[in-house]
C-alpha cells in the first residue's frame, strides 16, 4: 500500500515492484527482526524504480550490504592455490 500510496513513484514503477519478491523481503526481514542484505543504495529521488533501500527505510528494516555481512560474520577467505 505504501508504494501505490506513494507520489513519489511512476505508476510502471509501482507495478514492477509489486510483481516481484522485494516487499515479500523487506515484510519477511521486519517480521522477524532480521537484517536484509543488498548491494542497492537508497535513491531519495528515485521516480522510476522502486529501490528496495527506501522500503527498508520506510519500515525500519536494518539492512546492510554484503561487505558489512562478511565483516560482521568475521569471514575470511584464503586465496592460496
Amino acid at each position: 500500500r505504501w508504494v501505490y500510496g506513494n507520489q513519489q513513484f511512476y505508476r510502471n514503477a509501482k507495478d514492477e515492484f509489486s510483481s516481484g519478491a522485494d516487499g515479500w523481503l523487506v515484510a519477511y526481514t521486519r517480521v522477524h527482526n532480521a537484517i536484509l542484505v543488498t548491494q542497492e543504495e537508497p535513491q531519495p529521488n528515485a521516480r522510476r524504480k522502486v529501490p528496495l533501500p527506501n522500503v527498508c527505510n520506510q519500515f525500519g528494516v536494518v539492512r546492510q550490504n554484503t561487505f558489512e555481512m562478511l565483516r560482521e560474520l568475521r569471514v575470511s577467505f584464503n586465496w592460496q592455490p
